[in-house]
């Protein structure tokens, strides 16, 4: 048998709820998880807990009222025993961050660099991946905090910019390129020579796709090289001149710095694209995490905001 508390919460919202769409919401799960939540605890038990009528309209079997009162019983006592351990969590605070490539690569470190010499007793766990991997883990709870460099529509979700990040075109750095930067030629009129992507998922793959749909484009005009995920191999295949490809100027410092490639504005002021740091609406924050929110805000300046679709410099597809 093989049971797990999340498919015993999702059951009792489901149980008190009568519906498993509000049971979503209260939890931050979509619908179809909190089904896959309560068919597989159905399975476990192999019985029938919930009888599905007309109209969507839904109730307990017999079984399902029995297995709800256990269910609760089950949950209070985990709950009794989290707290037993409190005291000790409270010691060594833990904050639980997920973060797309660039944020956790070249912005995040500075943060939590900033906010431990002020709470040096924190402690941080931070998942990696790109903005898909980082909101989804932000989603399920296994992250408080997300930073990521696009938004999503879900309405889960609030959001507040902590930077604000410029695309630029890097190319190799060769007499051929060279030239062109000295003739001040535009990122955007370099887009025929082959370029490397980033996978599809990645923030910065979004606005690249935003901004070549401003411009009347897609990456279906582009002459694709190869898609990669890893950011500095990325630019070390541009360093190699194995192509072009357009990323973060954070990201790209380095090796512009080094003058292992050449940066091209694409335009002649920007795009711009934001980083956020993002966290489920209406959540409870312990008083280390909301320190940690609310030094991230002062940091940047600015005040937070809901996900409302707000227009930014690339928009979101």
């Amino acid at each position: 048998m093989d049971i797990s508390l999340r498919q015993l919460e999702a059951f009792i919202k489901v149980a008190e709820h009568r519906s498993f769409s509000k049971a979503g919401d209260e939890l931050f799960l979509s619908q179809s998880t909190i089904s896959s939540h309560v068919a597989q605890l159905e399975q476990s038990l192999q019985v029938t807990l919930i009888k599905r009528r007309e109209k969507k309209n839904i109730e307990l079997t017999e079984e399902g009222q029995r297995a709800y009162r256990a269910a609760q019983i089950i949950i209070n006592q985990a709950e009794m025993l989290q707290n037993m351990f409190r005291k000790e969590e409270a010691d060594q605070p833990l904050i639980s961050i997920a973060a797309s490539t660039v944020p956790s690569s070249y912005i995040l470190p500075g943060i939590m660099t900033g906010f431990s010499d002020i709470r040096p007793e924190c402690r941080f766990s931070v998942l990696d991946g790109d903005s898909s991997f980082a909101l989804e883990r932000l989603q399920n709870g296994e992250a408080v905090f997300a930073f990521v460099g696009t938004s999503s529509r879900k309405t889960i979700f609030s959001y507040h910019t902590v930077c604000r990040d410029r695309m630029v075109l890097i190319t190799p750095n060769n007499k051929e390129f060279a030239e062109k930067k000295e003739m001040g030629v535009l990122g955007k009129e370099l887009l025929e020579w082959p370029m490397i992507m980033r996978e599809s998922g990645s923030g910065t793959r979004r606005e690249t796709d935003n901004y070549l749909k401003s411009i009347g484009m897609s990456s279906a005009d582009l002459n694709v090289a190869g898609y990669m995920n890893n950011i500095e191999g990325i630019k070390s295949m541009v360093a190699a001149g194995k192509g072009t490809t357009i990323l973060s100027e954070r990201a790209a410092a380095d090796a512009i710095r080094d003058g292992r490639v050449l940066c091209f504005d694409l335009e002649e002021d920007g795009p711009y694209r934001d980083i956020y740091i993002a966290y489920l609406k209406n959540r409870s924050f312990t008083q280390t995490e909301q320190a940690f929110l609310n030094y991230v805000r002062n940091r940047s300046g600015e005040k937070p905001k809901q996900n409302k679709n707000n227009k930014k410099p690339l928009k979101e597809e």
